[in-house]
């Protein structure tokens, strides 16, 4: 059970898929076929140019009216199915020529070959008329026999299409089977002509398969740029739609269609019945309008009543319904139209408002420029009153610690001063006590004393200062030239001139000042001073504020 499910499934898919191909086949040939009807011109005057060439040998006078009669078959072929009216001027001018030759078996052909142009015109009282009454069948040519019952049966055949009476085209109906077998005994069963009665056999049968098969080897042994091409190819779409097969139906009419227009053939069905089918099956009403107003001018050029009355039956149908498509079209355009302007409108105030918001946005834009300057100048401004800030921070900072060491070396001092001082008053005591005057006298009287007060003073200032500023010495020589830089001798740490300056970085500029605390004159210190900056690299003049700032 499962399985013939799945085989059902695949059944159906292969079927859709199938059609699907076929569709998009019809499609091609379809697009194929526009193509082709926008090169008829150049078809035709393909069949112009082989026609006048005939007109040219023709019109020679050396001819034989044998040899113009035979060139008057060839353009009878080549206008039969491209202009009736010049069909019958040959015919015309062949009757006579036969007549002129008094040759029974040319005259009997062209009365033929006249009877046939009028089966296939529509002018079927003439045809019948000719092949009946004026052709004697006992007394012809029996080459003549095979075209004989051709026309008869073209006759036959037309006559049971279009007769109205039912009792009339049983008639027919029974001649044509009687001539088609009529033709068959007279020709060459491997031959088209033979194929092709037997397909109508099958064809009117209702053998459809066997129809099938023949048509598809009639079309097989022409090319398909032939006006036998086209014919076999119409016949063949009469089996599918019969099958109710369309797009097949319109594919074989589409490849005979283009076999017409390749061939510059006027009189042609094929383009007719493809617009009917497209119209029918509302493929499309815009091809089927084109191709049925090319089948009109078409009929109209070839000028047999027979095409044309065939196209009128189905023009108005489809005319009308191209109206109406044009009608809705037209409104949808108008539709269209109206929501196209009604977008543009919409899009005009949507582009003011836009360029009022852009507007609005580059004066918004502007002035959060003007903001954002302001803001990058202040925050230079802030980052340099940082900077001063934090210079200011540092110089508090290292005036705290200079005064830290001050505030130490002051009470380093005071404290060493004070054990001595109370060192020295025992000392007196002791003396004056044990009456050791004459040594007291002679100690007070002593200046090895004070200068070791004083060396001790200069080696405590020395070691103070240097705690605050280690790096002074250094920096003090980078600011003399290199030939004047102080060398300190061995165990020294600071000597009169580096003093003199370490003064002034602590604040101590005024020489009398400086005179008093290092126990100098105060005409020694200046010369110092003097001598050092005359050393100095750069200016002078700032000398001793550039030592300030170290």
């Amino acid at each position: 059970m499962k399985r013939n499910g799945l085989t059902a499934i695949f059944l159906f898919a292969s079927l859709l898929m199938l059609q699907g191909e076929n569709r998009r086949q019809l499609t091609r040939l379809l697009d194929n076929l526009d193509k082709q009807l926008e090169l008829r011109t150049t078809y035709e005057q393909n069949r112009l140019q082989r026609i006048n060439a005939l007109k040219s040998v023709v019109q020679q006078q050396d001819l034989s009216p044998e040899q113009s009669y035979g060139f008057y078959q060839q353009l009878i072929d080549e206008y039969k199915a491209y202009n009736f009216d010049s069909t019958m001027h040959y015919i015309e001018a062949s009757a006579q020529l036969a007549s002129l030759l008094n040759s029974k078996p040319y005259q009997d052909q062209i009365r033929i070959r006249r009877g046939l142009i009028f089966a296939t015109s529509g002018n079927f009282l003439e045809s019948s008329d000719i092949l009946y009454n004026e052709i004697d069948s006992l007394d012809l040519d029996p080459a003549l026999l095979p075209e004989y019952y051709v026309a008869l049966q073209r006759l036959a055949a037309e006559l049971a299409e279009y007769s109205t009476d039912p009792a009339i085209k049983r008639v027919y109906t029974g001649r044509r089977a009687y001539y088609r077998s009529k033709i068959m005994e007279q020709t060459d069963p491997q031959s088209d002509e033979y194929l092709y009665y037997l397909f109508q056999d099958a064809y009117e049968t209702g053998d459809l398969s066997r129809a099938d098969s023949l048509s598809a080897v009639l079309v097989s042994r022409h090319k398909e740029s032939t006006h036998s091409y086209a014919i076999y190819a119409y016949h063949r779409s009469t089996v599918f739609q019969n099958r109710g097969e369309e797009e097949l139906q319109m594919e074989w009419l589409a490849r005979s269609a283009m076999a017409d227009i390749q061939s510059a053939v006027k009189d042609h069905a094929s383009l007719t019945r493809l617009a009917t089918v497209l119209f029918e099956t509302g493929g499309n009403i815009n091809r089927a309008f084109r191709y049925i107003d090319i089948s009109l001018a078409d009929a109209l050029f070839y000028n047999a009543k027979l095409r044309p009355w065939q196209v009128a039956g189905v023009l108005p149908q489809i005319e009308k319904a191209y109206q109406e498509k044009q009608v809705i079209q037209n409104r949808r355009v108008r539709v269209f139209l109206i929501s196209i302007s009604a977008l543009v409108l919409v899009l005009v105030f949507a582009s003011a408002y836009l360029v009022k918001q852009t507007r609005r946005t580059i004066r918004a834009h502007s002035s959060l420029r003007e903001i954002n300057k302001r803001i990058v100048a202040q925050n230079k401004e802030l980052n340099r009153v940082n900077a001063q800030l934090q210079k200011l921070n540092h110089q508090i900072a290292e005036s705290n610690r200079v005064k830290e060491g001050y505030i130490g070396l002051f009470l380093a001092i005071l404290s060493d001063n004070l054990d001595k001082m109370k060192e020295f008053r025992a000392y007196v005591k002791r003396s004056i006590r044990y009456g050791k005057t004459q040594e007291l006298s002679e100690e007070l009287n002593n200046t090895e004393w004070a200068e070791e007060e004083v060396a001790n003073f200069y080696r405590t200032f020395d070691t103070a200062f240097l705690e605050l500023y280690p790096s002074f010495v250094q920096d003090f020589n980078a600011m003399l030239v290199q030939e004047e830089q102080i060398v300190l001798k061995k165990g020294e740490l600071l000597n009169t001139e580096l003093r003199i300056f370490a003064l002034i970085r602590l604040g101590i500029k005024d020489s009398g000042s400086i005179a008093s605390l290092l126990r100098y004159s105060v005409n020694t210190i200046y010369n110092y001073r003097a001598k050092i900056k005359n050393a100095a690299l750069g200016a002078r003049d700032d000398f001793e504020d550039r030592v300030s700032s170290l």
